[in-house]
């Protein structure tokens, strides 16, 4: 293959059009790395690499359903992953997809909608360039969205370090560092799931109580009726989540004789209303509640997933509080954790509703 650095007459821009995949700006920008699908001899961007590694053959179908179907020019994933810049792509081999859809029981990977497509695709991808050393415990946003209004959010994926580069809890870097002209790919051995607000809660170790209670609170039901309501992707999911700290203080509280020292040995019942008091479920149309809209909501009253004026609590964005039914405020930590069918911030004391 000729790699071709000077593009300056229009015959040459001609050949291209023929030959390659449209970079989608003016033929006389000298710093356009070009390539020809299916002859990329020497890859030095991520689109090549993609192209010619026989193990990313998946993942270049549906890049390349992104980019036939893209209506803009940002939206030209393969144009786009071939210009200079700096982005770091978390590529599933072959056989990480292959994984994916049996276990996904998804029979024919052509047959999924193009947003779907979308948005797993991106959700691979971060801005910047990321080496394995970069990356520390903790959340990223990556480059997946969600609608939020009249603008997107981007998805949040949490990296942990602690054994290796493991992405969203199931994912693992197998191969790392391939060092490109416009970022990095690292080879991951798993598809990264879009997360939900009940996944992102349960991989992030500062809130493993709730995650705990929300397990807790669906034990003996026949389907996990809180962890769904968490999980669903057909409503617009806010979780104010108390911290392991506040969930310390909670047990103290109900209990000042110390015999109940964990989530657990409350009952089921009682831990369902305090998990629901501290989340709000809306309809899809209505957007989750990101810092951006706080200042908008003062001393307002939100209905959460425990239904009834028993589940309202009094919200104050402009002051970062929330008071409970039982008049106990907690302050915001305003994390903007965003999942893909909501968002999560943090907050300092347990909400109760006045009868558990």
């Amino acid at each position: 293959m000729k790699i071709k650095h000077n593009i300056k007459t229009y015959f040459t821009s001609l050949l291209a059009a023929v030959f390659m995949v449209s970079c989608n700006v003016p033929d006389d920008n000298t710093d356009v790395i070009h390539f020809v699908p299916g002859e990329v001899e020497n890859p030095v961007t991520i689109t090549q690499v993609i192209i010619k590694d026989p193990n990313f053959s998946i993942l270049e179908k549906l890049m390349r359903r992104i980019e036939a179907t893209a209506t803009t020019p940002s939206g030209r994933i393969l144009s786009n992953l071939n210009l200079p810049g700096n982005t770091t792509v978390f590529a599933p081999t072959d056989a990480a997809f292959n994984a994916f859809l049996t276990a996904n029981q998804i029979a024919d990977i052509d047959k999924l909608p193009i947003a779907t497509v979308t948005s797993m695709v991106y959700n691979h991808l971060l801005t910047g360039k990321f080496l394995v050393a970069d990356f520390t415990t903790g959340f990223r946003s990556t480059q997946a969205t969600r609608d939020s209004g009249a603008n997107l959010v981007n998805l949040s994926m949490y990296v942990n370090t602690a054994n290796g580069v493991v992405l969203n809890g199931t994912s693992k870097i197998v191969s790392s560092n391939l060092n490109l002209n416009n970022g990095v790919i690292h080879t991951v051995d798993a598809v990264i799931k879009l997360p939900t607000v009940k996944d992102l809660i349960a991989l992030n170790p500062a809130t493993s109580t709730f995650a705990a209670a929300i397990t807790h609170a669906d034990t003996g039901l026949a389907t996990p009726v809180v962890g769904d309501a968490l999980a669903n992707t057909s409503n617009s999911v806010t979780a104010f989540v108390p911290t392991n700290a506040a969930f310390t203080s909670l047990l103290t509280e109900l209990d000042p004789s110390g015999n109940t020292t964990t989530i657990q040995g409350l009952p089921s019942t009682q831990v369902a209303n305090i998990v629901k008091i501290n989340a709000v479920s809306t309809a899809s149309t209505t957007v989750a509640i990101s810092s951006k809209f706080f200042t908008s909501r003062t001393n307002t009253k939100l209905q959460t997933l425990l239904t009834g004026t028993a589940g309202q609590v009094n919200f104050n964005g402009t002051t970062k509080k929330i008071v409970d039914p039982r008049m106990r405020t907690a302050n915001i930590t305003p994390l903007d954790i965003q999942g893909s069918n909501g968002v999560i911030h943090t907050v300092d004391k347990v909400m109760l509703p006045v009868t558990l």
